[in-house]
């Protein structure tokens, strides 16, 4: 067990694991649907928030989160000793307005709209930051902050949310292209499978808020577009919304696979040339049809290459590419680039140099002699 929030602070590199316990007393679980609900749970007015720098958090979900902040980690451990049950969860980014000149403050960069989390469980664990469990459990608006030295309390409004009656059968019909959404990208990414059978027996999937949430929750979408759906308060809107997030992580999910697949073609093909050009050569040295010694192409080059007064960089280059012609099937149109470029390379004259010689008055004869007219070029050069 934890030690007193004073003894806590006093000795920061304290190597005791201090852990707190919390019993859930409210969350049962329907022996129907093996389901959880909230057992009539009264939310305060004002909560301690807790930044979210990643993503938001939907209600009915059981997640962990780590408290990055020292000060609001201190807090938290000191403040569940009390009554302190609930945290706002709020998601945390850059603020869109281009006319903020100065670096945005922590309360210009929360969300309007979060969601209320009940701490289940909290973990203190030597100097590493805290970690929580919360079941977060409704959405709430704020409406002025109450506090923000040294952390962030704020008044806070909880949201209802609106479903229009006669669209009970278009809510129905989103509901089953989500689910089958969702068995599709289970197919295609075993990650998708674990995570909904983690999730599975502790939400209820037949409401179709709580199946948008999840839905959305289950994607790689931009922190700002799970807010969006976060704030939205139709529930015919945001299963939309959801729906079109889930099926854009279907076509990247598709994608993946057809990538991962085209480049272990890819491999495969270029392991299976290997093998067969290696086959290749033992066979023909079986045979007694492998050049042997200077006709060679390879042995060609090397020839030149030793009587060549090469720099360190053009060793390497040539070096890289005989490698190369060494590889390359020769009936292959990247041979023959390959060996005329080594042949060009080989023949240069490395290391031999010329005189120079710098007389105006025989460049004018040249010039005169091999070119009629042209003055003013020739005045020029």
């Amino acid at each position: 067990m934890i030690e007193s929030p004073d003894s806590e602070f006093e000795n920061e590199n304290d190597s005791q694991e201090d852990v707190i316990e919390l019993q859930e007393n409210i969350i049962e679980a329907l022996p129907e649907d093996k389901s959880l609900v909230v057992s009539e749970d009264v939310f305060p007015d004002s909560l301690l928030i807790v930044p979210l720098y990643d993503r938001p958090l939907f209600p009915k979900m059981l997640l962990p989160v780590i408290i990055s902040e020292e000060t609001l980690g201190k807090v938290l451990l000191k403040e569940l000793k009390g009554p302190l049950r609930y945290v706002g969860l709020v998601y945390s980014h850059e603020p869109e307005d281009d006319s903020l000149t100065n670096e945005p403050s922590i309360i210009e960069k929360l969300s309007k709209v979060g969601a209320v989390g009940k701490i289940v469980q909290a973990a203190k664990h030597g100097n590493d930051p805290m970690h929580i469990i919360v079941q977060v459990m409704d959405r709430f608006e704020i409406i002025d902050i109450a506090s923000e030295d040294p952390i962030i309390r704020a008044k806070v409004e909880y949201i209802t949310e609106t479903g229009e009656k006669e669209s009970e059968d278009e809510l129905k019909a989103f509901s089953v292209s989500i689910i089958n959404l969702i068995k599709e990208l289970v197919q295609l990414n075993p990650l998708f499978k674990e995570e909904l059978g983690l999730l599975m027996g502790r939400i209820n999937l037949k409401d179709p808020a709580t199946l948008a949430d999840f839905a959305a929750s289950m994607t790689t979408a931009s922190g700002k577009e799970l807010q969006e759906i976060l704030e939205t308060k139709s529930i015919k809107i945001r299963i939309e919304k959801a729906l079109y997030l889930l099926r854009h992580e279907l076509e990247v999910a598709k994608l993946q696979v057809k990538i991962s697949k085209r480049v272990e073609d890819r491999m495969s093909q270029q392991q299976r040339e290997f093998f067969l050009r290696e086959q290749l050569k033992e066979i023909k040295k079986e045979l007694g049809i492998t050049k042997e010694g200077p006709e060679s192409e390879t042995d060609k080059f090397e020839a030149r290459i030793k009587k060549l007064k090469l720099s360190e960089e053009a060793k390497e280059r040539i070096g890289e590419e005989l490698e190369k012609l060494q590889l390359i099937e020769p009936a292959s149109p990247e041979y023959n680039v390959t060996r005329t470029y080594l042949d060009w390379l080989t023949i240069l004259p490395w290391g031999i140099h010329s005189k120079d010689f710098f007389n105006i008055q025989r460049a004018a004869r040249i010039l005169n002699r091999d070119h009629y007219g042209l003055k003013d070029v020739k005045d020029r050069i």
